[in-house]
């Protein structure tokens, strides 16, 4: 089933490819990639406290393929992380890798109809530490999240539009061994794959708010319909303040909630739980692409 689908999105996305040759095409790219650094270093401080040092770096490209009617976004954001506090070993703080594919079909001024696919998986392991070790928790393509929406875009303004897709599809992968035996991430215990059809949600937030500040969101909900009104959020916000053509600061938030994912409370303990996640960065910024 799921190679089925692939084959169907790999052949949705090729005709879209050969009816945009049909019109006159504007391609555009765009790329940035950042890198941020900070240092805390301690010696004889009567106030206390840890040294500490913090390295990050953020990718992203985008390919926009535009007629008078139809429009194609690729995109691929990349975001890496980690810290050292104190006497601690190096431990990873961000860690994300995330495709989106958009195609759609003007309908008229404000109505679109199209097709999404978003793929997001990390590059390495993560590990829940303890005072006794650590245990590895996730990895790369475990878990990994695949959603396939096929529906409606409303569309007023270039600064917001809403999406609706009656058909829609979230599969999540467990890759790894270990956490699929232990049925990690919502997957059957065993099983690598878990596939849900239903309903998607999204909306789209981007405005500017001062001379060099903008700020932007995404609200995603997804209900599978043999489990409706159980719904899966997952709500990105990003606020970018850039101080000149080299130097820029960003305040990343996601809010997480899905029904098939419990969070270990204690050794015996696992509840449902909201999982929230903030990022900041501060430090310099190319951009790799200018049309």
């Amino acid at each position: 089933m799921i190679r089925s689908l692939f084959i169907l999105l790999g052949t949705f996305f090729c005709l879209a490819v050969f009816a945009q040759n049909s019109d006159s095409v504007t391609v555009t790219k765009k790329g940035s990639l950042g890198f941020s650094f900070a240092n805390v270093g301690l010696e004889n401080w009567a106030a206390g406290g840890q040294s500490s040092v913090a390295l990050g770096t953020i990718f992203n490209y985008t390919i926009l393929r535009e007629t008078s009617n139809s429009t194609w976004k690729n995109q691929l954001d990349f975001a890496l992380g980690g810290a050292k506090v104190g006497e601690e070993t190096f431990r990873k703080t961000d860690d994300a890798i995330i495709f989106i594919s958009q195609y759609s079909k003007k309908m008229n001024d404000n109505w679109n109809w199209g097709l999404a696919a978003i793929f997001r998986t990390q590059l390495l392991e993560g590990l829940n530490f303890t005072d006794t070790g650590s245990d590895r928790i996730s990895g790369f393509m475990a878990p990994g999240y695949l959603s396939i929406n096929l529906g409606f875009d409303y569309k007023p303004s270039d600064a917001f539009s809403i999406s609706f897709a009656p058909a829609a599809g979230k599969f999540t992968f467990v890759m790894d061994d270990d956490l699929s035996n232990a049925g990690a991430f919502g997957v059957d215990p065993g099983s690598k794959t878990r596939a849900e059809f239903g309903t998607n949600i999204l909306t789209t937030l981007n405005i500017p708010i001062a001379e060099n500040i903008t700020f932007s969101s995404n609200l995603n909900f997804f209900t599978a319909y043999d489990s409706f009104g159980n719904v899966d959020t997952n709500w990105e916000t990003l606020l970018v303040m850039k101080v000149n053509e080299w130097f820029n600061a960003t305040f990343g938030t996601q809010l997480i909630y899905d029904d098939d994912i419990l969070i270990e409370i204690s050794d015996t303990v696992f509840e449902r739980r909201i999982q929230f996640k903030h990022v900041l960065n501060v430090g310099v910024n190319f951009s790799l692409f200018k049309n």
